[in-house]
């Protein structure tokens, strides 16, 4: 595996869980802010670990159409 294709798994299993995070057609109840504010958090610094992986790396990716 190289370190593009590891990039790439990874952004798009953390794109997977934002998705299920904020899945909009599911009943459910409401969530403390201060938790939804600490799951924002998280997904903020794993974004921008997939950032510093990518620069670290010298990963070329390219944006879908």
């Amino acid at each position: 595996m190289t370190a593009t294709e590891k990039y790439l798994a990874m952004n798009n299993e953390f794109c997977k869980l934002r998705d299920a995070i904020y899945e909009s057609n599911v009943v459910e109840a409401d969530e403390d802010p201060q938790i939804q504010k600490t799951v924002e958090a998280a997904l903020g610094i794993l974004c921008q670990y997939l950032d510093y992986y990518k620069d670290l790396n010298k990963v070329k990716s390219r944006e879908k159409k």
